[in-house]
């Protein structure tokens, strides 16, 4: 959902849930009142308010609503309304307010405050990324507060007091699943993650887990942006593409705090489908550097390319093409330059190209950039070998086992990029822009404005096909990412329901693109030895050499990253699949 914009209910749920409003039982027009302020946008407090339900309760009806649809609303409302008990006079309130109970345990507030601003950036700018709801903001922001509330008594394990801290008090203003959350988040703040060890955590509701985690996730990040203690690391930029998020901090001690952020990162690559990267600011670059240009140049994907009505799709096609390429050719200097972290996002537009090349109706470029993209990836998936193995080490000793194959990985992602033909792309580039500036042919009358719209349902259309027969995650993949470029490259003739559309579609592709990586690596692992080769004069009755720990430990957690991102897709799936995603897709193309 673009920010600042409300969501889209159906018509037909609108109009049910009015009708409901106004004929319905009590009880069931407290849920249809909720529902239709959460469509206004309206704020939990807001809605409690005029509904006379408390905070948390219209948190779980939005929540609810989410999962279940005008099921929600599924219950007898015929029989006649039974009087209500007598009220019991209330209870003492024993409860303690956050705020207090953080003064009692004497947290440094400055720390904390500072840890939850940073995770409520985190949080704001990648939803597509973390899906959760947005009643878990509010979570997040008191996790931050109370994650070092054992500090003072018990430095060397104060997350694990923290956390029984959190059981044991009940904290006004939060349910028991929310401290269960709270304890979670506190537990799992440092140190390496293993859940499936920890007691609060299992016994939270199947659907609670996933958003720990994510909460704990985005809460570590936040933690190692404010390692030194000294509130002056900020975050100046976040940006994300379908295979990594990108936090670019400055400050006094930005260099050391990205450093600790990115180790405890680890946790973010085991729950969400994209990778996390958080660097310092490079110096102020020259107005004309590529560094200057780069992050201008990513900002142009999705930018208005300058159509109007009497375009037609060739030349909307060449259009998209010529700025796909620029890109692309801004994104190769930098990696000639020794620059790896850009391979994501070169792999991306370098299959973006592809597609454009069909759009722009210069299919004789295609080979050769398919040869492109293909050597990019080659790249890129070495790269993740290295940076995928390097968070697993679990102390010094795995640590010094990995580092040697790491290493390796690097050189061999190195030697990769050096191995693209730079002479052979600035043939394919001179060429391909050649082509893109020759006239159309003048009698190609299809213009964009009266076509557009069955190429656009004709890529869902087989986005659908691929998803629902459950071909491979290459072919899936692949139909995703040709829909987002045809809407990208047509959206100056579409409605400003586009953004939406595309913002919808993001964590599909970003599932996708993560299990096609691990499944990726795998296959490489598999034909790796797993183990060191024999030396020379072993004795024969000598035991078999151990299995090589770092590809072990990689195959099984990108296989534990399939599953874990496999038993997610449907629900991602689903909301493309949706009413709310074909209206605003339809109203989208309806624009022309």
């Amino acid at each position: 959902m673009v920010k600042g914009q409300r969501t889209l209910l159906p018509p037909e749920d609108e109009n049910r849930l009015k009708l409901i409003a106004e004929t319905a039982s009590p009880i069931l027009r407290q849920r249809a009142l909720a529902i239709l302020a959460w469509h206004e946008g309206a704020t939990a407090a807001e809605t409690a308010k005029r509904t006379e339900l408390s905070v948390n309760q219209v948190q779980y009806l939005w929540r609810q609503y989410r999962q279940k649809g005008l099921d929600l609303f599924m219950v007898e409302d015929d029989a006649p309304a039974q009087p209500a008990p007598a009220e019991p006079p209330p209870a003492p309130d024993d409860r303690i307010g956050l705020e207090a109970l953080c003064q009692q345990y004497q947290v440094d507030v400055a720390h904390a405050r500072h840890v939850g601003s940073l995770a409520a950036q985190i949080f704001d700018a990648t939803q597509t990324v973390h899906r959760l709801p947005p009643n878990m903001r509010p979570l997040l922001e008191a996790a931050a507060l109370v994650h070092n509330i054992a500090y003072e008594i018990d430095p060397p394990n104060h997350h694990l007091r923290g956390r029984d801290i959190l059981l044991s008090t009940p904290i006004r203003g939060f349910s028991e699943d929310e401290r269960r959350i709270l304890a979670c988040t506190t537990s799992f703040h440092r140190k390496k993650v293993n859940p499936e060890a920890e007691p609060v955590y299992m016994a939270l509701p199947e659907d609670l887990r996933r958003d720990a985690l994510a909460l704990s996730a985005i809460l570590r990040v936040a933690d190692g942006l404010d390692h030194s203690q000294t509130q002056s690391t900020v975050i100046d930029a976040l940006h994300l593409n379908a295979d990594e998020v990108e936090v670019v901090v400055s400050g006094a001690h930005a260099a050391e705090d990205a450093t600790q952020a990115q180790k405890k990162a680890d946790l973010w690559a085991k729950v969400f489908p994209v990778t996390v990267r958080v660097r310092p600011a490079l110096p102020e670059p020259s107005q004309n550097s590529d560094s200057a240009l780069r992050p201008l140049i990513l900002q142009q994907i999705g930018a208005h390319v300058g159509l109007d009505q009497t375009v037609s799709v060739v030349r909307a096609g060449r259009l998209f093409a010529s700025q796909t390429l620029e890109r692309v050719e801004v994104l190769l200097r930098h990696l000639q330059r020794g620059d790896l972290h850009v391979l994501p996002s070169l792999a991306r537009e370098a299959f973006r190209l592809t597609d454009a090349i069909i759009l722009a109706d210069a299919k004789e470029h295609r080979k050769e950039a398919k040869w492109f993209a293909d050597a990019v990836n080659e790249a890129r998936l070495l790269l993740a070998l290295a940076e995928r193995a390097a968070m697993l080490a679990e102390d010094a000793q795995e640590q010094l086992a990995i580092s040697e194959r790491v290493q390796t990985w690097q050189a061999e992602a190195r030697a990769a990029c050096d191995a693209i033909d730079a002479a052979r792309f600035k043939r394919m580039a001179d060429g391909l822009r050649l082509a893109l500036t020759e006239d159309v042919d003048p009698n190609e009358k299809a213009l964009a404005i009266y076509h557009v719209g069955t190429l656009l349902w004709e890529q869902l259309t087989a986005l659908r096909t691929v998803m629902e027969q459950g071909t491979s995650v290459d072919d899936a993949l692949a139909a995703v990412r040709r829909l987002q470029d045809y809407l990208v490259a047509f959206r100056d003739l579409l409605g400003a329901e586009v953004s939406q559309v595309l913002d919808m579609l993001t964590p599909l592709e970003s599932y996708l693109a993560a299990i096609q990586v691990a499944q990726a690596l795998i296959t490489r692992l598999e034909r790796l030895p797993a183990a060191a080769a024999p030396k020379k004069g072993r004795r024969k009755n000598a035991p078999p050499p151990s299995p090589d720990p770092a590809i072990e430990a990689l195959r099984t957690s990108q296989q534990e990253l399939i599953e874990m991102l496999a038993d997610s897709l449907s629900s991602v799936w689903s909301s493309v699949n949706s009413p709310i995603f074909r209206r605003a897709f339809a109203l989208a193309i309806a624009a022309p």
